[in-house]
């Protein structure tokens, strides 16, 4: 085995300057980096976190990739999952690691979660612990994404970030794809003197240009090791809609959420969010809902409870991670102002238990992902697990679910490439090779440009054997179109940050656009 061009100049990076962010393209061999960042920065206490889904397909690779490399086998593999929860909040602090390996290291992006607080902290109390950083998705859509990961791994004095979190904003509203405020009130300005050429300042989008200037600045920083803006994967790549005529009854129960806020079987949304959750399970064919539905008088004390377990989180100075610790904390005498309303719904906690469940109401996409299987081998990807299981009980197809694994405990990997399958995004959308196959239907459309890029890039990657990979998407409501333009919005601001080809920007897209759809009549198609 020999080390890609890219795996080199990482660990060279790493263990020249002890530390490495690198926005490497799915299928470009982050798994081996992370094992061998051990090795090359001498660390004695290393610490690798992964998702919870990747921990059993990241030991086996590992156990396969030390009979060809020096890989330590006391590397501490932990999930970000598990280290989130209230019963590891000292997890790093127990452990002492000298080396924190972040594989898919987006999982941290967000400053809020209590993982992401935990690993914080102890780069705060522990400057001395080096960083290393590795997705190949590492923005969704801002600067905030990524900027505390920069420092923890260059350190203040070597990230290509400004350290002061007002800046970072500042930043941030200048040139990402959705500033931070809604409409953008913060043009580049200086950014434009400082990182763009002369010709791109004369450009008449000054936030592209500003994002070319910003990514070729990120990229050309020592310690930031990105795979080049051109893909070489040898293979083209097709997305493509699949327009499903649905019942009449689909769009009678898009009609009552239009109209009335209301699910089909008269249950109030309250919020926009709630009501596109329903929408794009609709799109599906089926809802939700919890049955029995909750009484008042138990779900009233739960909202209260949870709009003050959110304000105590953000607001507060005493390193509280999750609701357990908040509880915990109310009980000590902390905040007192929450006592009676923590108490109010304890006392109604026990005396209800939610059941979800699937209503369907039509079986049009079911139907159709059905012929598109037994057509040809691929991979249906679906987003909601009551939509895998009802496939899986039509077809006899196999659901990989949880953890990336079938009913028998058997992991996606060692599924026959003879025959189709079905995955959960969730389980089986990052971190996975499965190049075996060359066909995807997704069957809710991906709502993010990070989303798309990791899906798409299971089996559209470098070694893939067929000369072209095909994505077919599922369109059945207006919400699919939205998410497929944001998606695009997403791609093109990411690549013009990091100067690293966004698949949604190169391949062949045969797609209805947002004026055409907007032309349909029928409550599925306008909002």
């Amino acid at each position: 085995m020999t080390l890609r061009p890219i795996q080199a100049m990482a660990l060279l990076d790493a263990g020249t300057l002890g530390g490495l962010i690198g926005p490497i393209r799915v299928g470009g061999g982050k798994t081996l980096i992370s094992l061998l960042i051990p090795y090359v920065m001498k660390a004695r206490r290393p610490l690798l976190l992964t998702r919870a889904n990747l921990i059993d397909k990241t030991k086996r690779e590992m156990r396969e990739l030390a009979k060809h490399w020096p890989i330590p086998n006391f590397i501490r593999i932990v999930s970000y999952e598990l280290l989130g929860r209230a019963n590891h909040a000292k997890l790093l602090d127990d452990y002492q690691p000298d080396l924190i390996v972040a594989d898919e290291c987006h999982r941290l992006k967000n400053l809020k979660a209590a993982v992401t607080r935990r690993v914080t902290r102890y780069m705060d109390q522990v400057p001395a612990t080096r960083f290393v950083g590795i997705s190949g998705t590492i923005m969704k859509r801002s600067i905030r994404d990524y900027a505390h990961l920069m420092i923890w791994a260059l350190k203040p004095i070597n990230a290509p970030v400004p350290c002061s979190f007002s800046e970072v904003e500042d930043i941030g509203d200048a040139i990402d794809e959705k500033p931070n405020k809604g409409e953008r009130q913060v043009l580049p300005g200086a950014l434009l003197t400082l990182f763009c050429t002369p010709e791109e300042r004369l450009e008449k989008d000054q936030v592209a240009a500003a994002r070319k200037g910003f990514g070729r600045r990120l990229i050309e920083t020592p310690g930031i090791v990105a795979t080049s803006g051109e893909h070489d994967i040898g293979a083209s790549c097709t997305i493509q809609a699949l327009e499903c005529a649905v019942s009449p009854k689909v769009d009678e129960a898009f009609r009552i959420l239009r109209d009335t806020w209301t699910t089909p079987d008269g249950w109030p949304i309250s919020d926009p969010m709630t009501l596109w959750r329903h929408a794009r399970e609709l799109a599906m064919g089926f809802y939700y809902r919890w049955d029995p539905r909750p009484p008042d008088w138990w779900i009233q004390p739960r909202k209260e409870w949870a709009q003050m377990c959110r304000y105590i989180l953000g607001n507060n100075r005493r390193a509280l991670d999750s609701e357990l610790q908040v509880i915990n904390a109310v009980d000590s005498g902390f905040y007192p102002e929450a006592k009676p309303i923590l108490e109010a719904w304890r006392k109604v906690k026990t005396l209800f238990t939610p059941n979800t469940v699937p209503v369907w109401i039509d079986d049009s996409v079911i139907d159709t992902a059905a012929r598109w299987a037994m057509a040809a081998p691929g991979i249906v990807w679906c987003e909601h697990v009551a939509f895998g299981e009802r496939l899986a009980w039509k077809t006899n197809l196999v659901y990989y679910g949880r953890k990336g694994l079938d009913g028998r405990g058997r992991p996606i990997e060692g599924h026959d490439p003879a025959t189709s399958l079905i995955a959960s995004v969730r389980s089986s959308g990052e971190g996975r090779n499965l190049q075996a196959w060359n066909r995807n239907l997704v069957t809710s459309c991906f709502t993010s440009g990070t989303e798309a890029e990791q899906l798409i890039g299971r089996t559209f990657r470098p070694g893939q054997p067929a000369d072209e990979v095909t994505v077919d998407v599922i369109v059945t409501a207006i919400e699919h179109i939205l998410a497929f333009e944001q998606a695009k919005k997403d791609a093109r601001a990411q690549e013009e940050k990091l100067n690293q080809a966004q698949i949604l920007n190169f391949a062949d897209i045969v797609f209805p656009g947002l004026e055409e759809i907007m032309s349909r009549s029928g409550p599925r198609w306008t909002k």
